[in-house]
């Protein structure tokens, strides 16, 4: 393993962090790192491409997220799915979902916003303002 794919350790939950797990291959990669600069919040990015998430830390951000399965995380349309499968949603056990994701960060379908034991998919930039605290002003928009 190179020095670029270090492993993260457990996942932290800190209040006045938001941790952006994000691939820079993502779309909404960049937008979601300025909007979590415009937070009040201290803001860090994990770049999927140069950090290597255990199968551990894809089942907690899967738990954090209430998804049924691991394989919610997983962009079945991505290149390397189709390669590896003949079917459009293949049928795989967890583990299996989390091995996928461990070697092909890529195939992660959404970058993923945490606060504390709050987490939400970044389906557009106004998805890291769910993590917002409530009745303040921590993040704004210009």
């Amino acid at each position: 393993m190179s020095n670029k794919n270090k492993d993260m350790g457990v996942l932290s939950q800190n209040e006045n962090l938001i941790k952006l797990y994000v691939h820079p291959d993502n779309r909404m990669a960049k937008q979601s790192i300025a909007v979590a600069e415009a937070s009040k919040a201290i803001k860090k990015v994990v770049n999927l491409s140069e950090v290597k998430l255990t199968e551990t830390q894809w089942g907690d951000l899967a738990d954090l997220l209430n998804l049924d399965s691991p394989q919610d995380l997983i962009n079945f349309d991505h290149d390397i799915i189709k390669e590896k499968f003949d079917h459009k949603k293949p049928e795989i056990y967890d583990n299996e979902a989390m091995k996928l994701l461990t070697h092909n960060q890529e195939i992660l379908k959404h970058g993923i916003a945490v606060r504390g034991k709050k987490a939400v998919f970044i389906t557009n930039v106004n998805d890291i303002m769910k993590l917002q605290e409530p009745d303040t002003n921590d993040i704004t928009i210009p």
